[in-house]
């Protein structure tokens, strides 16, 4: 009787370190695709002119919620005389939202921003 439970036992924890590593391969690969969005978000800043910006609504980098604007400088924190790196707002954004399920959904909105951004920047610089 021993035995069998030391058998279940071993097998839970083999299950459960399973569950582990996949857990750190989807963190890996959530940190792989974050720093794609950096470097996508870098270049449609850099693209946008001196006076656009795009409104961030619905991302959170603190549990205060605030509004957030992209800029050619970077990520201005509304009201605020702050300008934060873009790099360093998506990382505060990314490790805000704690749980692999959650960054994912963060990812998720990150990327209909980029593609609203870059609908931006491509009609203004089509009716300039």
């Amino acid at each position: 009787m021993q035995y069998i439970m030391v058998l279940d036992i071993d097998s839970i924890l083999q299950r459960i370190n399973e569950l582990d590593n996949t857990i750190n391969a989807l963190n890996q690969k959530i940190s792989e695709v974050t720093e794609i969005l950096k470097e996508q978000y870098l270049r449609a800043s850099l693209t946008m002119k001196e006076n656009q910006n795009y409104l961030l609504s619905g991302i959170q980098k603190s549990p205060n919620t605030k509004n957030y604007i992209v800029t050619t400088k970077g990520v201005e924190v509304v009201g605020e005389e702050e300008i934060i790196p873009i790099s360093a707002f998506l990382d505060n954004v990314i490790q805000f939202a704690n749980e692999p399920n959650r960054r994912i959904g963060v990812i998720k909105e990150l990327v209909k921003h980029l593609q609203k951004m870059s609908e931006m920047i491509t009609s203004n610089s089509f009716s300039s």
